[in-house]
């Protein structure tokens, strides 16, 4: 875990620089010590030990906004439960964090999922986070939480089943994916409700879509799902 200096930022930054840094949690001192992940031990093993070490179930996440600039956001981690701390924080740093994905969707306009959702063709753009607001609470969330992940620009080859080699390319560009979640209390603190409604908010650079190779005829796609999460919580480049 680490403090992320923000001060060379030039103050006309699109996101202000005093938005990019999270609260500090008041656990913070537990934050280092020694948990096993969720590909190491099951949850009742890694919540008993947070409840016996008081280990928050966050961590300090930092999402890219462009090639210069990121942002902190605490998120939560998969096999733990939230702390009342952990709930409290979240709860204190979501005004910040959503003045952040304002202007995400503003900029880019943003796409918004449920159940029922088609992902295939082009998607009606929401450019007011208000809007995305009043979609999430549609779907049952009034009260919530929110789960971000960043995902950079991703491309992969694809064949049909009769074809011997890929026929298709097909490219995911960077994009922010925003989860809206509810909270269920168990011992000692909270869990995200599981499973959970499908209720998200997609904010695009571009389209994604998949290209056939032979003709050049591309089709706008919203469920290729070939990139991965960008998961930063240290600063290796300092190590």
């Amino acid at each position: 875990m680490f403090e992320v200096d923000f001060s060379p930022l030039e103050a006309c930054s699109f996101i202000p620089a005093d938005k990019l840094v999270a609260l500090k949690h008041p656990l913070a001192q537990n934050l280092e010590l020694s948990i096993p992940s969720y590909k190491e031990a099951n949850s009742a093993e890694i919540q008993a030990i947070q409840r016996r070490e008081r280990i928050p179930g966050v961590v300090k996440r930092i999402i890219p906004f462009d090639h210069l600039v990121c942002w902190e956001y605490w998120w939560c981690v998969p096999g733990r439960f939230l702390l009342p701390e952990d709930v409290d924080l979240l709860n204190r740093d979501r005004l910040r964090v959503e003045s952040i994905l304002e202007k995400l969707v503003w900029l880019f306009g943003a796409c918004c999922f449920h159940n029922g959702s088609s992902c295939d063709g082009d998607q009606e753009l929401i450019f007011d986070w208000e809007k995305v607001l009043e979609f999430a609470a549609k779907q049952g969330f009034d009260s919530y939480l929110l789960d971000i992940d960043f995902f950079p620009t991703a491309s992969k080859l694809i064949q049909d089943e009769k074809k011997v080699s890929p026929n298709h390319i097909a490219v995911e560009p960077a994009h922010w994916h925003i989860e809206f979640f509810h909270l269920e209390p168990v011992q000692g603190g909270f869990e995200i409700v599981d499973p959970k409604p499908r209720c998200s908010c997609q904010v695009w650079t571009a389209k994604p879509f998949i290209k056939n190779l032979e003709t050049g005829t591309s089709q706008t796609r919203y469920d290729l799902w070939i990139s991965s999460p960008l998961d930063i919580t240290h600063a290796f480049w300092l190590t």
